[in-house]
């Protein structure tokens, strides 16, 4: 199965190598997308390899739109599945072969990854994960451990059926709402999580406006 795998990057400088020498251990189909950054981000996934494409948001767009651009342009180089991971080295490169791997052996569609917990998340973070998780599932119908996770494999061919409109951290939500829907045949894998500066991710902001995209995905 050819596999592309997406980078969503907002300066990230400091991390962005790594992480693609991370993942062309085994891949070299990486697909990064910097999304408007002010630091050298965009520079520095260039310098770190010359057999991956890299492309940029001129202004910031957000995640959704981010990840949208490099699934776009997966779907142009071939992929047979898209995997999507973060930037800032939280996920280990091994733990997307390993969704992947699920995909295939379980004949599935797509493909969660379980963040375990860890103790560098803040309090109020671990809470609203908590809460919008156990929302996701009700109104879904799905059952999911962890729904804000950015780690997850999917098929190419089920793309348009779980293509999102939202163009911040709400595709997941979309995402997890159309599967449901569309009824793909989905699964979850536990994966590791490190974070190696102060936790990045949802804000209470970004978790009201999940929670409300969440409703009108559900009941429009």
């Amino acid at each position: 199965m050819r596999l592309a795998v997406v980078i969503p990057a907002h300066n990230e400088e400091k991390n962005i190598r790594e992480v693609i020498l991370g993942v062309k251990k085994y891949t070299n189909n990486i697909i990064i997308v910097d999304d408007g950054s002010k630091d050298n981000t965009y520079l520095m996934a260039k310098e770190a390899a010359n057999d991956i494409l890299v492309l940029r948001h001129k202004i910031n767009l957000g995640k959704g739109a981010t990840v949208k651009t490099g699934c776009e342009a997966a779907l142009k180089l071939g992929a047979e599945a898209i995997g999507i991971m973060d930037a800032d080295g939280q996920h280990l490169p091994e733990d997307v072969m390993k969704l992947v791997e699920k995909l295939e052996k379980e004949d599935l569609d797509i493909v969660f990854g379980v963040r375990a917990i860890n103790k560098k998340m803040p309090v109020l973070t671990f809470l609203g994960n908590r809460f919008l998780t156990k929302m996701s599932n009700l109104l879904s119908g799905l059952s999911l451990a962890d729904t804000q996770s950015g780690l997850k494999v999917f098929r190419a061919s089920v793309y348009q059926k779980i293509a999102w409109q939202a163009s911040d951290y709400s595709l997941e939500t979309e995402i997890i709402i159309r599967t449901s829907k569309k009824k793909l045949k989905y699964s979850q894998l536990p994966i590791q999580t490190i974070y190696k500066d102060a936790y990045k991710g949802m804000n209470v902001l970004d978790g009201i406006k999940y929670f409300f995209n969440l409703l009108k995905q559900k009941f429009l």
